[in-house]
């Protein structure tokens, strides 16, 4: 029993009423709170719809090569695709390298499906050249890649890529001349006369790296890195940067250290960048500076960015030529 008794509590002042009334108050600024947070997002994802709308839409001229600069380059290689891959990219101490596949060879020296110019026996005869002029069969091999790109990117003239009359050209012994070998088809027949050959990733063809020779290792043909820069559609060259910046990340218990590479984007490499990763998610964009390919790495979102963070990267020497490229062209 209490020691005072206690007073019943009174209701607020106008009755029943005015507490439901109170209580319908409290309920209706939620009500308002919410519907307004539901507006905001709403606005956001038709503005980002509109945004990406606009991005998309903008059409841009094709890049070109800049050989003696950096392209980045597009290699079509979807995660989830390895056995069905034209590219593949490897990495191994450190260094990236592009490969030409088993199936790429195969999808691409297909008389029944390609054409007559694209013959088992034109690929022997460019592996033949390559044995013995590293220049003169990857110069043949050119237009066969560069119709496989147009094939897997569906342009209906990819075909007419391989022309028997082509010229093959390739570097002279003096800098910045070239000398003509003669035509696609005649080299084809010049070169075919040494018999057949294994096929790529055989013991016989010599190695080397740069933009003249061909290093072929157990699991598919390296493709030089002017060749690839020249058939792979382009994302991207260095006049789409603005600025560049090195994020550097100690050594850990299991591994040494590494970087990442943040590269600012012009408004146009913004746009570019946004509708390459938006139509090529997962797939590689490899780093091509003076002849050399430097990095790689996959898209795995499509990205709406003024700044790109490319890594994380093992090589140190590869980020500073980066670097120090991006930099010298940004003034």
């Amino acid at each position: 029993m209490p020691l005072f008794p206690q007073e019943p509590a009174s209701a607020p002042e106008g009755g029943p009423d005015a507490a439901q009334r109170m209580l319908w108050t409290r309920e209706g600024g939620t009500r308002r709170l919410v519907l307004a947070f539901i507006g905001l997002i709403l606005v956001w994802i038709v503005v980002d719809r509109v945004r990406d709308h606009f991005l998309l839409e903008q059409h841009w001229k094709p890049l070109t090569p800049d050989l003696s600069g950096l392209t980045v380059v597009g290699t079509l290689d979807a995660r989830g695709g390895y056995d069905r891959n034209m590219f593949r990219i490897v990495q191994a101490n450190k260094e990236f390298r592009a490969e030409l596949t088993d199936f790429g060879w195969r999808s691409i020296f297909d008389p029944k499906n390609n054409g007559p110019m694209f013959t088992e026996l034109a690929g022997n005869a460019i592996k033949a050249a390559m044995d013995k002029d590293g220049q003169t069969g990857n110069a043949m091999l050119e237009p066969f890649l560069a119709s496989g790109v147009a094939h897997l990117l569906g342009r209906p003239d990819w075909k007419r890529l391989v022309d028997p009359d082509m010229p093959i050209v390739v570097e002279g012994t003096q800098p910045g001349t070239t000398v003509q070998k003669g035509t696609l088809k005649s080299l084809i027949a010049e070169y075919s006369k040494g018999g057949d050959r294994e096929k790529p990733g055989g013991d016989s063809a010599e190695s080397g790296g740069g933009s003249g020779t061909t290093h072929e290792v157990e699991h598919g043909l390296t493709v030089p890195a002017d060749t690839l820069a020249k058939v792979c559609p382009i994302a991207l060259t260095g006049a789409e940067f603005n600025g560049v910046r090195v994020e550097e990340s100690p050594a850990t218990l299991v591994g040494g250290k590494t970087w990442i590479l943040h590269l600012g984007l012009t408004s146009e490499g913004r746009s570019r960048f946004y509708q390459w990763s938006h139509d090529h998610l997962n797939e590689n964009l490899v780093f091509i500076l003076n002849h050399e390919v430097l990095a790689a790495g996959r898209v795995t979102d499509t990205l709406d960015v003024n700044e790109w963070g490319v890594g994380p990267l093992h090589d140190e020497e590869a980020v500073r030529k980066l670097e120090a490229y991006v930099r010298s062209k940004v003034k």
